[in-house]
């Protein structure tokens, strides 16, 4: 009996450490990242997000576990996207109520609280119903960042970015490529890609 005892014991400290070790291994595996861009690329200022967007994309290089996503003004049929990542980085012009071409940077329930309150008419409208879609079925992300760029005019048609909000197209995607980065998913340069920006 003794000898069944220290078998047993060893068994469980196998055990133990292959639990760690694959606890270990999973902390560590790249997980899945979703950069979204919203708003409407003919209505001026509001087409910050989905033109930043684009220019990561021509610029930079992104590993497999990040899917660039141009998510316009699509709204709740962005449910199986918010639904897919653990992480969500948002570009969007936001009327912060500051000064035009002004920049922030919101994380976790600020960021949430935010889009849930995105206006209808505005950049990402309906996006909201995609996050509490989301949030309802348990599959939310665990982890929300929004860049935010303040319009000076977002009512527009058929207008480019003004060239306030234009100024601050490179500063958005070097601010998305340092939270990529720190979630330790950094794109890496191309070569050569066209300019874009309206």
């Amino acid at each position: 009996m003794p000898h069944a005892s220290r078998d047993d014991g060893a068994v469980r400290a196998f055990a133990r450490r292959a639990l760690a070790g694959l606890a270990k291994r999973q902390a560590l595996a790249p997980q899945r990242v979703v950069v979204l861009g919203l708003g409407n690329v003919q209505w001026g200022d509001a087409g910050i997000g989905v033109l930043a967007l684009e220019r990561l994309k021509a610029g930079w290089q992104c590993p497999e576990q990040v899917e660039l996503v141009e998510g316009g003004t699509r709204g709740r049929a962005l449910v199986p996207v918010v639904e897919s990542t653990r992480r969500l980085l948002v570009l969007s012009a936001i009327d912060f109520g500051l000064a035009p071409g002004a920049r922030r940077v919101l994380t976790g329930d600020a960021a949430a609280e935010y889009l849930y309150t995105l206006r209808p008419g505005r950049p990402g409208m309906g996006f909201a119903d995609a996050l509490a879609c989301a949030q309802l079925s348990g599959r939310s992300p665990r982890e929300i960042v929004l860049i935010g760029v303040q319009p000076q005019a977002s009512d527009c048609y058929g207008a480019g970015l003004s060239s306030t909000v234009r100024g601050q197209l490179d500063a958005t995607v070097e601010a998305a490529r340092l939270w990529l980065r720190r979630w330790r998913a950094a794109p890496l340069p191309r070569l050569e890609h066209p300019e874009i920006g309206g």
